[in-house]
């Protein structure tokens, strides 16, 4: 399926045309988190359920966080559970600038 006309200001680094929905959903559904407006969100809920931008979403939070902070907060507070949320939030304010610059650096292992 091929994503709207209106996604191409989102995806200038990209090959709009080539870009396919489920092929690349993970790049699709970061970018409109962290660049869409209203109108690129509700549509990304068109195109995949709720749980799936959320497992996109988590992801990305446990593992390479590739999201910006601002990003993340937003959507923390939808996709997590207040505890958890309120615990990355109050760990982030007690972090000086280098370690939070090595947080979006480190790759976590997600296995155990």
């Amino acid at each position: 399926m091929k994503l709207p006309e209106d996604f191409k200001i989102l995806f200038k680094n990209y090959n709009f045309e080539m870009l396919d929905t489920e092929k690349h959903k993970e790049l699709i559904i970061k970018t409109v988190l962290a660049k869409g407006d209203w109108e690129h969100i509700e549509k990304l809920f068109t195109f995949y359920s709720f749980t799936e931008i959320k497992d996109v979403f988590l992801k990305d939070f446990y593992g390479v966080k590739e999201l910006p902070i601002p990003t993340i907060y937003l959507w923390g507070s939808i996709f997590l559970d207040e505890k958890e949320y309120w615990k990355y939030r109050n760990m982030r304010n007690k972090m000086n600038l280098v370690e939070k610059w090595k947080q979006t650096r480190k790759i976590h292992n997600t296995t155990k």
